[in-house]
């Protein structure tokens, strides 16, 4: 063996050394890894010793957990009765609102019925007013007290002439008085002499050398309105006596007497409304 070999040789046992590695290999390789050993085996016995702080960490989140379920529990059976009394309540309520909504409908039923026969009351009232005033107008009309106005004739009568020599050329009151009864003989409805309605109560008459109707003075001619058809009225007229008269006064006194359909008469109605009689009509 050359001398090289007998470096690695232990005197004394005969042992081989080692062959020389070098320091940063003997660093790298031995003294880190004792080092990492060292470190392990202590960190193995705390870990034997005690429990780590994310461990505790965990139980403590765990029971804090637990604990939150069960209190939420406990309160959802507390909360339990509370909420079946509110939503008895709530039901009752419910119910109640109903009935009195049924009772104002029931209500409402009712009023519409009554404002029904209220409104056919008011319409038979009505009616009835209508009816009324309907009669009312008529007697109006017949007792001259109200002014109509329509269809009619108009009989213009003047004295006669100063040529004629005759002292029968003058009309009288009873000539008027005449001619306004043929008129009503003839289908008048309404009659008046120069403006002056004719009634029941009226009178014609001389006063002086004047003729008055109502006490008011005339002169002629004289215009006699009736109100009634124009169509049948003035040959129904000149066949009355009193139209066969007129004719006579006419042809032999030279008394002027035109008759002549209108299409518009307006005859005034009495200004008098003193009441002199009445009778209640039976009720039928």
């Amino acid at each position: 063996m050359t001398h090289r070999d007998d470096r690695f040789r232990d005197d004394d046992h005969g042992a081989v050394e080692e062959p020389y590695t070098g320091l940063l290999t003997q660093v790298m390789t031995q003294t880190l890894d004792q080092d990492y050993l060292d470190v392990a085996r202590r960190r193995g016995a705390r870990v034997g010793d005690s429990p780590p702080g994310w461990r505790i960490g965990a139980v403590s989140v765990l029971l804090l957990f637990g604990l939150m379920v069960g209190l939420s529990a406990l309160k959802t059976d507390q909360d339990q009765p509370l909420v079946a009394v509110e939503r008895a309540k709530l039901i009752e309520q419910i119910e109640n609102n109903h009935h009195k909504l049924d009772d104002q409908q029931a209500n409402l039923a009712s009023l519409s019925d009554e404002v029904a026969t209220l409104q056919q009351r008011m319409t038979a009232s009505m009616a009835d007013d209508r009816k009324l005033a309907g009669q009312l107008t008529g007697l109006g009309v017949d007792a001259g007290t109200i002014a109509v106005t329509g269809p009619g004739v108009a009989v213009t009568v003047d004295d006669a002439g100063y040529s004629v020599g005759t002292s029968g050329g003058v009309i009288l009151d009873t000539d008027l008085q005449l001619l306004a009864n043929g008129l009503w003989q003839a289908g008048a409805e309404a009659v008046a002499v120069d403006g002056h309605r004719l009634t029941s109560l009226t009178a014609i008459r001389f006063a002086g050398e004047a003729i008055t109707v109502d006490y008011r003075s005339l002169t002629p001619p004289y215009v006699i309105e009736a109100i009634g058809n124009p169509d049948t009225m003035p040959a129904r007229l000149l066949e009355t006596r009193a139209g066969q008269i007129w004719l006579d006064l006419e042809a032999n006194f030279g008394i002027q007497f035109d008759v002549a359909a209108k299409e518009k008469v307006s005859i005034p109605g009495d200004a008098r409304d003193r009441l002199l009689y009445a009778v209640a009509e039976a009720a039928s």
